[in-house]
């Protein structure tokens, strides 16, 4: 394993993610890590593709500036090996394939879209550094689908990608028969394993998290289902602007905090959820913990 910098890139419906993580040995030979550069740029590639069924001109000259700046920051800290994903937004695109060949023309970066059930099983790996037993939900939901994966001990039973994201929902791009799916499927987990709690992944679950009562505690990140629908509540009844104003909100995130937090809480309902826990992780963080498994055999 070679120690040093692994870099991952994530280009989602509502933003473009970076982070570069410090990977290393400590003095028990155990294999840790820290962030030591984290960048999100609110490009919204959803906005046009869930209206027009493309990435617009303006758009692909900010996702080619956004990656260019990705690929120096990554020559700076001399990064080891990267992965860039590229996910619902741009696999919708009639053009996506189309700007992914002129980033890596331009930048050099290598960006590879990937399925939804592919981006699920990559949110995944934090399970094995939440070291969760028995049986969970990993739910993660982003601007243009929503990943729900059943796991039991670490391993996945069932996995699913709902075309349900919250720029998709404000874009009023959602279709009943796909929540029909959701709710059907959720229904059967419950079912079939009886009442089940939830892993949450997310800027909108983590952004819920910090606004509760809850964020100041020790330990693992448990946001009570009920305390959810308190804030959701609270924050329906509220303009952007003012969810802006009381909560410290950024614009880009006081929109889709409450379809968010709907699918969140449609799912937990139906499962019997008592709380959801967040490990404030996300697709990121999944991508380096597979370079990192890749990279195990490299001297």
């Amino acid at each position: 394993m070679r120690q040093g910098f692994y870099a991952a890139i994530d280009i989602g419906t509502n933003a473009a993610r970076f982070v570069i993580k410090n990977v290393y040995l400590n003095d028990k030979h155990q294999l840790n890590s820290y962030a030591v550069q984290e960048l999100r740029v609110p490009l919204r590639l959803g906005v046009d593709v869930f209206r027009t069924g493309s990435i617009g001109m303006k758009k692909e000259e900010q996702l080619i500036n956004t990656m260019a700046c990705f690929k120096a920051l990554m020559e700076i800290y001399d990064v080891i090996d990267y992965r860039a994903l590229a996910t619902s937004a741009v696999r919708e695109a009639k053009n996506g394939e189309a700007i992914m060949w002129r980033i890596r023309k331009e930048t050099g970066v290598d960006v590879k879209i990937i399925s939804g059930e592919t981006e699920a099983g990559t949110i995944v790996k934090i399970a094995k550094d939440l070291k969760l037993s028995g049986d969970w939900v990993f739910m993660d939901v982003g601007g243009g689908s929503t990943e729900i994966t059943l796991c039991s001990d670490g391993r996945i039973i069932d996995s699913h990608s709902y075309p349900l994201g919250t720029l998709r929902i404000l874009a009023g791009a959602d279709k009943p028969e796909t929540w029909k799916k959701l709710r059907s499927a959720i229904s059967g987990y419950r079912q079939e394993y009886g009442k089940l709690n939830v892993v949450g992944t997310g800027g909108n679950i983590n952004r819920y998290w910090k606004l509760s009562d809850h964020k100041d505690k020790k330990g693992h990140h448990i946001l009570p289902v009920e305390d959810l629908k308190d804030l959701y509540d609270e924050l329906s009844g509220m303009s952007v602007a003012e969810r802006m104003l009381k909560f410290k909100l950024k614009p880009d995130r006081a929109d889709v905090i409450i379809p968010a937090g709907n699918l969140f809480l449609t799912v937990s309902e139906l499962l019997g959820s008592d709380y959801i826990l967040t490990p404030m992780t996300g697709l990121g963080d999944g991508i380096i913990d597979n370079l990192i498994d890749d990279n195990m055999n490299v001297i």
